[in-house]
């Protein structure tokens, strides 16, 4: 038995998730009863937690001294693909080194994590995820025996009568969830980035706020999914791959029939690279219907908090994470942004934002958007008889880090003018109305000053790569409780 009673948080957010968590969880529970801890039944609790920060190594669970705030990287167990790896969380937690021997004990835990990855990605509507480590190459009849999961996903994904392997780089004519967007531009924003602007007619396209029937329409931020068309690949059977994108565009946009998508192209990323190559105007794409993302203004993920109304909100972003500022805004003007009308206290209105961004200098992305919020914000508060009005955004910290390409070689779009006058002038605009930092990188210093700024309950977004996740996760630890008043994404 542990000197101390322990907690093992196993992550819940979107890569981890995607890759079994909730059956990772259930598979440390069974591994934690049987190991023989005495009378004690809280000896060792085993909880889902936000992200740690590791996102590409998911999934991941930490185990720490519980009431413990700090948690270090040791703590961090990565990687957990295997009843062995979960056994070595569980032995880091109660000090009991299991034997994998019990028949009974492996039958509970075989597949466990597979299966519960696959009805996740079947809940998000991704077909491929859902199928992946299943034998589909087969037609489906009545007389053969087919696990229901694999019938309806097959079906749903527009092979109702199965895959035959020939026919794998063959699109369906219809994708449940899923309507039909025409490329209509592209937009350099950066050297590496660019604005995708698709339309569509499709009345399947589904909005961002359901409503009606007598449902009123619930605020929240928002994603949808892109299918690639890569052909053959190693996340699942169909010939695409699947990737979550937060829109730049609003709600309201979307309702009309347009969409934008902020991208950024990876040299070695399968869908980015894929969609710069295929970036033909009025060329067809598949993209699912909106999903929420946060509720607002909790600002968690669907069912958790929802009655938390914080009375300020820090942003900390970092490349692309920036498309979540955009989203946020639109719900202080829900009638024109957002297409519907919502309670005064769901519109963000009362809660000044502040955002801590990072940037590559080579990739400082919607400078001019930024700039005409942060002059907005600039203007200060309004009082009204319907209380404090805020606008754009309060105060705003741009740490700008070293470019990683001088050259044009494996740069998406050489002929923006990054390194030009213009790109300078636009930061230079930028830095009239906000702290402008170059050279510098995260740190608990830049991290502290900020939520000191910010006017208790605070609530925190974080969204960037996995490695600015990981450390906004540490400093902020050493500030809050991080359970309570932060929100992680991958960005």
């Amino acid at each position: 038995m542990p000197a101390k009673r322990r907690d093992v948080y196993v992550c819940h957010a979107g890569s981890c998730l995607a890759r079994g968590a909730e059956g990772i969880l259930t598979e440390i529970e069974e591994l934690v009863k049987a190991c023989p801890l005495g009378d004690s039944d809280d000896a060792v609790r085993v909880r889902e937690s936000g992200c740690l920060g590791y996102c590409s190594q998911a999934p991941n669970a930490a185990v720490v001294d519980r009431g413990s705030r700090e948690l270090n990287s040791s703590d961090v167990h990565r990687h957990i693909e295997s009843l062995e790896a979960s056994a070595s969380v569980v032995r880091c937690a109660t000090g009991v080194n299991l034997r994998l021997e019990d028949p009974e004990l492996i039958s509970r835990c075989k597949g466990l994590r597979e299966r519960r990855a696959r009805m996740r990605a079947a809940e998000e509507t991704k077909w491929n995820a859902a199928l992946r480590g299943l034998d589909v190459c087969y037609p489906l009849t009545e007389d053969a025996i087919v696990d229901d999961h694999l019938a309806a996903c097959l079906a749903k994904a527009g092979f109702p009568h199965g895959v035959d392997s020939e026919i794998l780089t063959e699109m369906p004519a219809k994708v449940e969830n899923y309507s039909r967007w025409t490329l209509q531009s592209v937009t350099p924003a950066t050297r590496h980035s660019a604005v995708f602007r698709f339309v569509s007619k499709d009345l399947a396209r589904g909005t961002p706020h359901p409503r009606g029937n007598g449902r009123r329409a619930k605020p929240v931020t928002w994603h949808i999914t892109l299918l690639a068309t890569v052909g053959a690949n190693d996340e699942g059977p169909l010939p695409w791959i699947e990737r979550d994108y937060t829109p730049v565009s609003t709600a309201k946009e979307w309702e009309q029939g347009t969409c934008d998508l902020l991208v950024k192209v990876y040299e070695q990323g399968a869908a980015t690279s894929w969609l710069l190559r295929e970036a033909t105007l009025g060329r067809e794409f598949l993209v699912s219907k909106p999903a929420a993302t946060l509720q607002v203004p909790g600002l968690t993920p669907s069912g958790k908090a929802a009655s938390f109304h914080p009375k300020s909100v820090l942003l900390m972003l970092a490349g692309t994470g920036v498309v979540a500022l955009p989203q946020l805004l639109a719900h202080r003007d829900p009638v024109n942004k957002l297409g519907i009308s919502t309670p005064r206290r769901d519109q963000m209105k009362d809660v000044p934002i502040d955002v801590l961004l990072s940037f590559r200098e080579d990739d400082v992305l919607i400078t001019p958007e930024l700039t005409r919020w942060c002059c907005e914000g600039a203007a200060g508060p309004v009082s009204s008889p319907f209380g404090t009005t805020h606008a754009g955004v309060r105060h705003c910290t741009a740490l700008l880090t070293p470019p990683v390409t001088a050259s044009g070689a494996g740069v998406p779009f050489p002929n923006h003018p990054e390194s030009s006058s213009d790109a300078d002038d636009a930061i230079a605009s930028l830095a009239k109305f906000a702290d402008v930092r170059r050279g510098y990188r995260l740190d608990a210093n830049v991290v502290e000053a900020a939520v000191a700024r910010m006017p208790p309950p605070c609530r925190v977004v974080v969204s960037g790569p996995s490695a600015f996740n990981g450390a906004a996760r540490e400093y902020l630890r050493e500030l809050m409780d991080i359970e309570k008043h932060v929100t992680i994404l991958a960005a």
